[in-house]
């Protein structure tokens, strides 16, 4: 979207007009791309943004949004010129989240702009949660921009993804759970040889298979549990023709209703911690945003294709396996000529800490110290090797 005829565009209002249309033919179409070209004037791109959230929120078909969206998402997608300012990074990050939208995996350059100075990455592809669902294994291509100072993007469909087996990771919704703490106290009393530390070690290793066990007995098809108690619901409720029928109907609707929420609530809590949107609030629930968000981060993590030296794509999984490990093949083992050291002059010549401030960080770590960290931590921050997070070790594990 631009200037026609040395008119100016209302981009906002064009969006709207845009996806008006969209909807009238939708009986031929089952998916929509939209191409963004954001304004330069950074009020022009809020009322754009604006639009662009109350439009999606109608939208229950695969969008996908591709352009010039002249907003950066963090401050490595700027190198030289000015500054990477906080307010320009939170106000795009708020803009993708409030309106549903993602960024999928791209491969190929990083930058999308340069004036051969400055290299910003500007241009995006961003989906929202229907996309993700229909085409999970979807990635852009990042190509070279040629005579152009923007680079064009490429839409492109990866292998399906196969799902390895997947190491222990702790739901905070087995904390919950009326055997849970029966089996943190059984191992907690184990004793183990070796010094405190490897103690724990053992201790959280051993427990690990049984919190698997509990996870699969109870929290591994939470979603046909949902249905089957809605079903139940559904029935109990047809069945109901009065409140003075009978009680024990009445009591059984009452107990259905809160198992009911009590499954949605553990769905909710096991896609949060899944889909890792930290923006989100107590009590939001969109499942079908977090499921969404699952399939973005696995498809993401997924290498599915990969540049190698020579500047080939290499486009399936045995190709890429053979790239990686040759690559490191040649990097373990081998010696280096010479070694890369500090220059103490270039030290000087910065900002250098007193005496008493360097002494301060030779100080030992105190037993309060430890624990205000841990009391600082996310509950849903990613766990640490072992699987277990922030929330497990500040309510059982310190």
């Amino acid at each position: 979207m631009g200037s026609k005829g040395g008119d100016e565009v209302d981009i906002g209002n064009a969006f709207k007009v845009l996806v008006d249309t969209a909807q009238k033919i939708m009986q031929f179409f089952e998916e929509q791309e939209i191409r963004i070209y954001g304004k330069h004037n950074i009020q022009d791109r809020k009322n754009m943004w604006n639009d662009i959230k109350g439009t999606m929120n109608g939208v229950n078909w695969p969008i996908v949004l591709t352009g010039y969206f002249n907003g950066i998402m963090s401050i490595e997608d700027r190198i030289q010129g000015n500054p990477v300012q906080e307010v320009e990074v939170r106000d795009f990050k708020k803009f993708v989240g409030d309106a549903g939208l993602t960024e999928i995996r791209t491969i190929g350059r990083h930058y999308t702009w340069t004036n051969n100075n400055v290299h910003n990455r500007i241009d995006r592809i961003l989906v929202n949660a229907e996309w993700i669902q229909k085409w999970p294994q979807m990635e852009g291509i990042i190509m070279q921009p040629k005579f152009s100072d923007h680079c064009p993007l490429k839409i492109t469909m990866s292998e399906n993804i196969v799902q390895d087996k997947r190491p222990f990771k702790f739901f905070n919704c087995l904390a919950n759970h009326q055997k849970f703490e029966e089996i943190v106290s059984h191992y907690g009393r184990r004793k183990h040889s070796g010094n405190k530390m490897q103690n724990v070690w053992y201790k959280l290793k051993a427990m690990k298979g049984e919190l698997k066990k509990l996870n699969t007995q109870e929290y591994c098809s939470v979603g046909n549990k949902i249905q089957e108690t809605k079903n139940k619901l559904m029935k109990l409720q047809q069945d109901m023709k009065s409140l003075e029928d009978d009680s024990a109907v009445i009591d059984e609707e009452k107990k259905t209703k809160m198992e009911l929420a009590k499954w949605m609530e553990v769905e909710e809590s096991i896609m949060k911690q899944k889909a890792r949107v930290k923006w989100l609030k107590e009590g939001d629930s969109n499942n079908t945003y977090f499921h969404a968000c699952v399939k973005n981060r696995h498809a993401r993590n997924h290498i599915g294709r990969l540049t190698n030296n020579e500047g080939h794509i290499l486009q399936n999984t045995k190709e890429v396996g053979e790239e990686i490990l040759q690559f490191y093949k040649t990097v373990l083992g081998t010696a280096a000529s010479a070694l890369r050291v500090v220059n103490p002059d270039v030290i000087k010549s910065g900002i250098m800490m007193y005496r008493n401030q360097q002494m301060l960080l030779l100080k030992p770590v105190t037993k309060e110290e430890v624990q205000t960290a841990l009391k600082g931590i996310d509950d849903s921050k990613t766990p640490g090797c072992d699987g277990y997070n922030a929330y497990f070790s500040r309510g059982h594990g310190a």
